[in-house]
This record gives C-alpha cells, sequence and structure tokens, in this order.
C-alpha cells in the first residue's frame, strides 16, 4: 500500500515545485530591450543625434549570434550617448532599401543623418570602442544618392518594399497550393 500512496504524492510534492517555479518566474519582470526598433514611419529618428542600427531576419544564424551582444550595446547605450536600433528586414523590405542592405547583419551609424557603413565584428567592445574612440571618422559616409535620406534611396525603399509584398504574396500562395495539395 505504500508503493500506491508513494506515486501520487511524489507526483502532487513534483505539480507543488513547478507551481512555485512558475509562480516565481511570472512574479519576476522581464527585462526590457533597450534596442528601439525602427520601421518605415519611425526611422527618421536616426536623422538626428547619434545611432547604431542593425539590419537582420529573424530566421538568419549570424544575426542571431550578434544579438546578446547588441543588446548589451544598447544596455550602455545611455553612457556612450548613443541610440540603438535594428531593422527587421522581413517585416520592413522598404527600409532594407533604403540602406541598400544586400548581407545580414549589416550595421550602419549615424551622426546628425550623415550614415556610415559598420564593418567591424558585431561585438560588444568593438562596438563601443567605434564609438568611444570615434573610429567612424575615418570611415567614408554614405553621401550624395547612396545616403538613406537621399530621393534616389526613396525610391529604392519603394521597390523594395513592393518586392517585398510579391515575395511574400507568392510564398502564401505556394504554401497554400502545397496545404490544399496535401489535403
Amino acid at each position: 500500500m505504500t508503493g500506491g500512496f508513494c506515486v501520487p504524492v511524489l507526483l502532487a510534492a513534483w505539480l507543488a515545485a513547478a507551481a512555485a517555479e512558475g509562480l516565481e518566474q511570472a512574479a519576476l519582470p522581464a527585462e526590457e530591450s533597450r534596442v528601439q526598433p525602427m520601421t518605415a514611419s519611425n526611422w527618421t529618428l536616426v536623422m538626428e543625434g547619434e545611432w547604431m542600427l542593425k539590419f537582420y531576419a529573424p530566421w538568419c544564424p549570424s544575426c542571431q549570434q550578434t544579438d546578446s551582444e547588441w543588446e548589451t550595446f544598447a544596455k550602455n547605450g545611455e553612457t556612450l550617448q548613443i541610440s540603438v536600433g535594428k531593422v527587421d528586414v522581413i517585416q520592413e523590405p522598404g527600409l532594407s532599401g533604403r540602406f541598400f542592405v544586400t548581407t545580414l547583419p549589416a550595421f550602419f551609424h549615424a551622426k546628425d543623418g550623415i550614415f556610415r557603413r559598420y564593418r567591424g565584428p558585431g561585438i560588444y567592445e568593438d562596438l563601443q570602442n567605434y564609438i568611444l574612440e570615434k573610429k567612424w571618422q575615418s570611415v567614408e559616409p554614405l553621401t550624395g544618392w547612396k545616403s538613406p535620406a537621399s530621393l534616389t534611396m526613396s525610391g529604392m525603399a519603394g521597390l523594395f518594399s513592393i518586392s517585398g509584398k510579391i515575395w511574400v504574396s507568392t510564398y502564401k500562395q505556394l504554401y497554400l497550393k502545397i496545404y490544399i495539395f496535401k489535403e
């Protein structure tokens, strides 16, 4: 009889411990990200002040590898006197066109509307030194038609946005055909 009693008691103890752990986790507030998501409607924020932007795709392994470093960089943004943003190229194909992003992850520095491509590793120490030591000053700015604020790149934003919508629409149609075919 003791053996039959033991299993329910152990199960009850395990469930109670799991519930208590769940309550503990629920009571802890999730730490908020200090990385500003950038969209087509708010990207002009980078025209003032100093910014670093990361262009990424959620499925990109290289992008995922830099996520924690980017978060650490953003947490220290106030000390560095810099704002930190990110652009999901799947959700914002127009912005990837405006910046002519062709590889991921892609990083950009912006200071008072002047943009530069950061080509270093997305590692916190390197990013911090890029700002503290003003290494961005030795990088050629994106000027003229290449500037994300230019009329030409506004047109590119429109083309990328349209192509992104076509791609998503085509992908959805293909998915539906496969799904319906299976049934």
